[in-house]
């Protein structure tokens, strides 16, 4: 095991760049201005690359020989100002990230992606089979796109949410804070929700060849597609209808419950 720390100076624009193969990011806010970064490397036959350019500092683990996942991986231990740009590309092992407010980019193949206690943030994250799991995120844009990650969010709120995946799950639990646009697809997982009772929603929400199942009391709304099949789609109202919930799926099954 090898032990590295780098210190870079850091302005209000500052970008941190970290590229990944094997092992963990876990990104926190400092006290100070400066990125601090540890480089954890598994063995000798990888190296950490380190370089800054002005507002940009990229960091990356470098091959030098090869080996099995174990010996490539290199673990970072990341503090950052709160307000830094953050962009991490991790093939597999896991990211994290907590109580940071710049514009963040979390990219994988199954590394795990766990974000959470963000206010006021663009937050984007795209996995391959990753799972996705968001946390205490208020008044930010979120956006997740996965194929097959499984992607959890509790108590996720913002203006726009998207989150997208073609046969990974999806599970909201919370109240989609107020005069949001949540937009949750899929293709062939099942969508869940769960909701307390002062949510104020307007919900629709479509399977095309699945089911929608809804145990929590809305006031129905009426319309063509649902009076059509109402085993598959469903349209209702919580409260003042403050946010717009749009659920669709072409053969997975969507569920709303109550909290």
């Amino acid at each position: 095991e090898n032990r590295r720390e780098f210190r870079f100076p850091a302005g209000p624009r500052t970008t941190l760049t970290i590229t990944n193969e094997f092992g963990s990011v876990n990104v926190r806010p400092s006290g100070g201005e400066q990125v601090v970064v540890l480089a954890i490397a598994h063995s000798g036959k990888i190296d950490v690359d380190h370089s800054q350019n002005g507002s940009r500092i990229d960091v990356r683990t470098h091959v030098l020989q090869r080996g099995n996942d174990s010996e490539l991986a290199v673990d970072y231990e990341v503090q950052v100002p709160p307000a830094t740009t953050l962009i991490v590309r991790c093939a597999a092992g896991s990211i994290q990230a907590a109580r940071l407010q710049g514009d963040l980019t979390f990219q994988a193949e199954s590394a795990q992606v766990d974000v959470r206690d963000l206010n006021g943030t663009h937050l984007q994250v795209r996995t391959v089979s990753g799972p996705v799991v968001l946390a205490g995120i208020s008044n930010s844009y979120v956006e997740v796109t996965s194929v097959s990650g499984a992607v959890t969010m509790t108590n996720v709120s913002g203006p726009k949410v998207t989150v997208n995946t073609t046969n990974g799950a999806i599970k909201y639990v919370g109240d989609f804070g107020s005069n949001g646009n949540y937009n949750l697809t899929n293709h062939s997982a099942n969508i869940e929700i769960v909701l307390p009772t002062r949510a104020s929603v307007d919900v629709t929400a479509r399977s095309i060849s699945g089911s929608v199942h809804n145990d929590f009391p809305f006031q129905p709304k009426a319309g063509s597609a649902v009076a059509a099949s109402p085993q598959r789609a469903f349209a209702g109202q919580a409260n003042s209808g403050s946010s717009a919930v749009r659920l669709s799926s072409f053969s997975g099954t969507i569920t709303l419950t109550k909290q």
